[in-house]
C-alpha cells in the first residue's frame, strides 16, 4: 500500500472516530435529558399529590371543626331548651301552689300597662268588691293566676281603675307583680266584643296568655252588653324565654264548661 493510501486510510478512520464520538455523545445528550424530563414530571407528580393531600387534610380538618361545633351548638340548644322548660315548670308550680293557697278576694299584686295610667292593685275575684278596690282576676272558667298554662283574665271599670284602658297600643307591656314572681306580657290586639262572645276570652285555653277587658264605650256608668278587650301574650324576658308547651297540669276546664257571659266589669 502506497503512503498516499496509507495517508487517506488514517484519514477515513479519523473521521469514524469522531462520527462514533459524536453519535455517542448524542445518545448520551439524549439520555440525559431524559432522565430530567422523568425526573421533573415525577416532581411535578409528587407536588401535586401532596398538594391534593394537603388540601383533602385541611376540608377534613374544617369538616370536623365544623360538626365539632355544629354538635357543641345543638348540645348548648338542648341544655338551654331543657332549662327553659324546668324553669318555665318551676314557674307554673309556684303559680299553681299560690293558686291552691289563695282565697277569693285576696290580693294578689299590682298591675299596670306601660304607656298608660292603669296602674293599680290587682285582687283574685272579679266582684263588685274587688272592682272597686282595683283590678279583678277572673277565677272560674278556666282562667288562672299569672304564670299559670292558660288564660289570665283581668278586668276593671272603665270609670276608675281602666279608665285608660283605651290608651293601650301594640307592642305595649302589661307588667303583673305577684307574690310568686313578675310576668309581662306584650299587647298583640284591641278588640271591641260582646259580653255573651266566649270564643274570644280564650277559656280553657292551654297556651299563656293574658287579656283585660272593661266595659264599652268608656266612661259608661251603666250596664252595657259591650267590651273592650285588650290581647297579650308573654314576653320572653330573658335569654330562655317562656315555655308555653310544657304539661304541667295547670290547665283548667275547656271553655265548654265556661259561663255564657263575660264578667260584668263597667
Amino acid at each position: 500500500m502506497s503512503k498516499a493510501q496509507q495517508t487517506r486510510l488514517k484519514r477515513r478512520l479519523l473521521l469514524c472516530g469522531l462520527a462514533l464520538v459524536v453519535s455517542v455523545a448524542a445518545a448520551i445528550l439524549l439520555v440525559v435529558s431524559a432522565n430530567a424530563k422523568r425526573a421533573r414530571l415525577q416532581a411535578e407528580s409528587e407536588a401535586a399529590a401532596s398538594a391534593a393531600q394537603a388540601a383533602a387534610e385541611s376540608e377534613a380538618a374544617a369538616k370536623a371543626a365544623s360538626d365539632a361545633a355544629a354538635q357543641e351548638a345543638a348540645e348548648a340548644a338542648a341544655r338551654a331548651e331543657e332549662e327553659a322548660k324546668q324553669k318555665r315548670a318551676n314557674q307554673v308550680a309556684a303559680a299553681s301552689e299560690a293558686h291552691e293557697n289563695t282565697r277569693y278576694g285576696d290580693k294578689l299584686g299590682r298591675i299596670w300597662v306601660e304607656g298608660t295610667n292603669v296602674d293599680c292593685d290587682l285582687y283574685l275575684g272579679d266582684s263588685e268588691t274587688q272592682f272597686s278596690r282595683g283590678a279583678g282576676c277572673h277565677a272560674e272558667d278556666g282562667c288562672v293566676l299569672p304564670g299559670e298554662n292558660g288564660t289570665v283574665f283581668i278586668g276593671a271599670h272603665t270609670g276608675t281603675y281602666f279608665s285608660d284602658l283605651g290608651s293601650c297600643e301594640i307592642g305595649a307591656i302589661i307588667h303583673l307583680e305577684t307574690t310568686w314572681g313578675d310576668f309581662a306580657y306584650k299587647i298583640t290586639d284591641m278588640q271591641v266584643i260582646l259580653e255573651t262572645d266566649i270564643d274570644k276570652v280564650r277559656w280553657g285555653a292551654e297556651e299563656p296568655s293574658c287579656i283585660l277587658y272593661t266595659c264599652y264605650p268608656f266612661g259608661i256608668l251603666t250596664h252595657t252588653t259591650q267590651r273592650y278587650a285588650v290581647y297579650a301574650d308573654p314576653v320572653e324576658t330573658d335569654e330562655y324565654g317562656v315555655v308555653a308547651d310544657v304539661d304541667t297540669g295547670a290547665t283548667n276546664a275547656s271553655s265548654a264548661a265556661a259561663s255564657n257571659s263575660v264578667s260584668t266589669a263597667g
